[in-house]
């Protein structure tokens, strides 16, 4: 009887089996994101340029360019949509900030100043913001896929709370 109590206090419980496999399946569910990135295959002179680089400041590169779509998108949708502007001050003043942490954090003479997909604006009001909000959807999902890429802890951290405040300005345009 006492064997039985030891081995069944050595396994363990059932919800916590259920929390490790969810947190596994997350944590393969994004690293694959991060291995499915379009710039590991791309054969273009800036991709494997930032496939050259150390890992952290190829991150960094790739960071940075999600930060200036993001906010190529929003400044466009403020510009199209001036009655929008106040919503939209949020996540410009955070993509801004982002892009200045980003940018210190990659040594002088990388270059960071790739261009943004040019980025169309819906008509309507309605519809620019629910596009913009897919648009902060994908920044915070590459923001959490980078974090899981990144070697230095304090980095992943910095693109963790990066992905937690686009979530947070996210909120902020649904409402």
């Amino acid at each position: 009887m006492r064997s039985q109590t030891r081995s069944a206090a050595a396994r363990p419980s059932r919800r916590t089996a259920l929390g490790m496999g969810v947190g596994a399946a997350t944590v393969l569910a994004t690293a694959g994101c991060a291995l499915n990135n379009p710039l590991r295959e791309d054969k273009t002179p800036a991709a494997r340029a930032v496939r050259d680089l150390e890992p952290d400041v190829a991150v960094a590169v790739e960071a940075a360019a999600l930060l200036r779509t993001a906010q190529a998108a929003a400044s466009a949708t403020a510009e199209r949509h001036p009655g929008l502007a106040a919503r939209l001050a949020g996540p410009l003043a955070t993509h801004r900030a982002h892009l200045d942490r980003v940018s210190a954090a990659v040594p002088d003479g990388v270059d960071l100043s790739a261009t943004a997909t040019p980025y169309v604006v819906p008509e309507r009001p309605a519809a620019a913001l629910a596009q913009l909000g897919t648009a902060e959807r994908s920044l915070h999902d590459g923001l959490v896929g980078l974090a899981m890429r990144a070697r230095s802890g304090p980095f992943a951290r910095l693109l963790g709370a990066m992905a937690a405040a686009t979530s947070q300005q996210l909120r902020g345009l649904a409402g």
